[in-house]
């Protein structure tokens, strides 16, 4: 079933242009009808899937939809809203991003899915290390199939050119182990994606492909 009408895509298309509280609640109608109340079905029907491949997925959409509003605390940019929605299909949700899952967001230009952990704090990026030194070729082959380099190229993040004494040595065999970060993603430019009728299909195809790496990094960080 499609979960989408072109009045997602419209929708937010005008909040780019209108990026303002006062539009916002003039419109706030159309965003629960059109945006809001589409994604979360579309989320749970995401979560129902993912949850047959892995018993420790137990979440609502409420618990993996990311608010709409931004924290612009410390940004320069002040726009009150983001132009997309996203969520995280994880054990915990977006509660704790220290988790690796599936993520997606889709927006008036397009959709990204991909996953695995984006921001991690040091112990956790010590126990990714260790399992990658103790195992990496599980993750080498994992970054390396068919389906993930297809989809996603590569594994991605942020590297540190210093690295701790205990893992200096291993970085020669496995790159990967100097990464901050430990994620991928697959990004398309083309929002009509969003109305096809396959949709979960496509995103669960992703899910697949990424499957092994999430697994890899899950038991790592425990």
């Amino acid at each position: 079933m499609a979960y989408f009408t072109q009045e997602f895509i419209d929708y937010f298309k005008r909040l780019s242009r209108n990026n303002e509280r006062e539009w916002f609640h003039a419109h706030k109608r159309e965003y629960e009808r059109y945006v809001k109340e589409p994604f979360n079905d579309f989320v749970g029907e995401i979560i129902d899937r993912v949850s047959v491949q892995d018993s420790e997925v137990e979440i609502e959409p409420k618990d993996a939809v990311f608010r709409i509003a931004r924290d612009v605390r410390f940004s320069k940019d002040k726009t009150p809203y983001k132009t997309h929605m996203a969520a995280v299909i994880a054990r915990e949700g977006r509660r704790n991003v220290q988790v690796p899952g599936l993520y997606f967001y889709f927006s008036a230009k397009g959709l990204g899915i991909g996953g695995g952990v984006y921001k991690l704090d040091k112990d956790h990026i010590r126990k990714i290390r260790r399992a990658i030194a103790e195992d990496g070729r599980t993750l080498d082959r994992a970054t390396k199939g068919r389906a993930f380099r297809g989809l996603f190229g590569e594994l991605r993040g942020e590297k540190n050119v210093r690295l701790p004494k205990e893992f200096a040595g291993e970085v020669e065999r496995f790159p990967l182990i100097a990464n901050k970060q430990f994620y991928y993603l697959a990004e398309y430019d083309d929002p009509n994606i969003l109305l096809g009728k396959d949709l979960a299909s496509f995103v669960m195809r992703h899910y697949r492909a990424g499957k092994k790496v999430n697994d890899f990094l899950k038991a790592a960080v425990g």
